[in-house]
């Protein structure tokens, strides 16, 4: 017999937004260590790493990947994650919101969902010396998402942190304890919504 899963009420999520390389995924990591009851950790380059994706082109041929995958492919990733929350998962999920368009269409699909937005900062300096370390990332990503796209300019945050001398205990003992004080009202998310 297939066991049913145990009644809970929807999960409560944990969003982290920054430049790419500004150490969300080691904040997530924490966090989840940290925290005293289970949280998956969901990010978009999760997905990409399972091979999901096909192969980029961008030859403007019948099948362009950055026009005709990528959009799709992100608004899949953020209908993923109302449908893990309201099954009573709880998450800790770490993104860059690129676009004003992206956080109102999450503002949309979360909505009446406890959600908990990290604005994750990061020195751009910073950003293009840890990404020459990863080597799997174009040099000026980050600094791009922040200076070109703007990321931290959409909307307020219910808790800021700035990664810049990277992440320690200090730093997400911040974050949990932000967390653990939120406001049983709407969030920063909804602010979006909201106006």
């Amino acid at each position: 017999m297939e066991p049913t899963p145990t009644p809970r009420g929807t999960g409560r999520i944990i969003l982290l937004n920054g430049a790419s390389s500004s150490g969300k995924s080691t904040l997530a990591k924490s966090l989840r260590t940290a925290l005293e009851e289970p949280f998956l950790h969901v990010s978009s380059d999760q997905f990409v790493a399972t091979g999901m994706l096909p192969p980029r082109r961008d030859d403007g041929g019948p099948f362009d990947w950055w026009h005709q995958v990528r959009p799709r492919f992100f608004a899949g990733f953020h209908r993923c994650l109302p449908a893990f929350a309201v099954t009573g998962n709880d998450l800790i999920v770490e993104h860059v919101i690129e676009f004003r368009s992206w956080r109102a269409e999450l503002a949309v699909l979360l909505a009446g969902l406890d959600v908990f937005l990290v604005g994750v900062h990061c020195a751009p300096d910073e950003l293009d010396r840890r990404e020459r370390i990863r080597g799997d990332r174009r040099i000026g990503e980050g600094r791009a998402h922040v200076e070109l796209n703007g990321i931290h300019t959409f909307g307020p945050y219910d808790f800021e942190i700035d990664t810049t001398a990277g992440v320690d205990a200090r730093a997400t003992a911040s974050v949990l304890s932000a967390w653990r004080r939120r406001a049983a009202s709407p969030g920063a998310l909804a602010h979006l919504r909201a106006s």
